[in-house]
């Protein structure tokens, strides 16, 4: 059996976007994964790619999408190496404007194929956008942010509608159907995430088990239950901080944390520094995002 080890990806820029260029050794690495979803372009060389059982052979112009849960390793020819432009991405990025976004990245392994070939139209539309990205997040020039994660909008909005004509309509139901169920449980926890929630009380709401809402979780945006909803408690978090004068215990639990001390230190740990000093950094600013995660 072949190894896989998970990757922790750090996001290198002000939006939770990376792209760079990447050549693979000529020999098998390990397989691995992450919680980020992903798109390569070959763009020199030669090799192979590879999604657990399925192996595609690579050429330049090449296009393939990485989901959060398929083990995945490319690998160069000895004699012509392969070099790939990637980005890697938070699936929240796409969630905070329309759960359907994710669909492309979600469809089971065996239905999908990761390849788009260089001679496609689909190839021939997503390419400039991904150089696009490369090149706005490599100046930083003022709104790069905006500008990047529309290009990358703009991409997986590509990818949507060739799924939605490739992928057979009884199919293609079925997966939509579970992202209905998604977007109720996304919904309703956006509008409680500051209250007691946990995973058999969204399991009764639609009337499943609770080990099928918590696979739906990892199929649809790669992390548990518990982590989504941290991220939620984490963003109002950081909301109430910049834009309002409520003290930290306050923001503690109107955030829906239970105890200042774990607030602390699960902050700290996500941003890096206290609360409070988040406030110091940020308060200045007029206009603060209203992200979700």
């Amino acid at each position: 059996m072949v190894k896989s080890m998970r990757l922790n990806i750090e996001y290198e820029h002000d939006i939770a976007i990376n792209a760079f260029y990447w050549t693979p050794r000529s020999y098998r690495e390990p397989l691995h994964y992450h919680a980020s979803l992903e798109i390569g372009c070959c763009v020199s060389g030669e090799g192979e790619f590879y999604f657990g059982s399925k192996k595609y052979v690579v050429a330049p112009g090449d296009i393939f999408i990485v989901n959060h849960t398929e083990r995945h390793i490319a690998c160069s020819a000895e004699h012509n190496p392969s070099s790939y432009l990637f980005l890697n991405f938070d699936p929240g990025l796409l969630l905070e404007e329309d759960e359907r976004l994710l669909l492309p990245f979600s469809i089971p392994s065996e239905r999908f194929q990761n390849l788009i070939p260089s001679d496609s139209a689909l190839a021939t539309a997503i390419w400039p956008l991904m150089q696009s990205i490369w090149l706005e997040l490599d100046r930083k020039l003022e709104g790069y942010q905006m500008m990047a994660k529309g290009l990358l909008l703009q991409i997986v909005s590509h990818l949507l509608r060739s799924c939605s004509t490739d992928i057979p309509p009884s199919e293609w139901r079925e997966i939509t159907d579970s992202f209905s169920n998604f977007r109720i449980i996304s919904a309703y926890m956006q509008e409680h995430f500051n209250e007691p929630l946990d995973l058999e009380q969204l399991a009764r709401m639609l009337h499943l088990s609770s080990s099928r809402v918590s696979r739906m979780f990892q199929e649809v945006l790669g992390r548990g239950f518990k982590d989504y909803l941290l991220l939620l408690r984490l963003a109002e978090a950081r909301r109430l901080l910049v834009r309002t004068d409520m003290p930290v215990t306050e923001v503690c639990f109107a955030s829906g944390f239970q105890s200042v001390s774990s607030f602390y230190r699960l902050f700290a740990g996500a941003e890096g520094i206290s609360p409070m000093a988040y406030r110091n950094k940020y308060s200045g600013i007029a206009i603060f995002e209203n992200e979700l995660p």
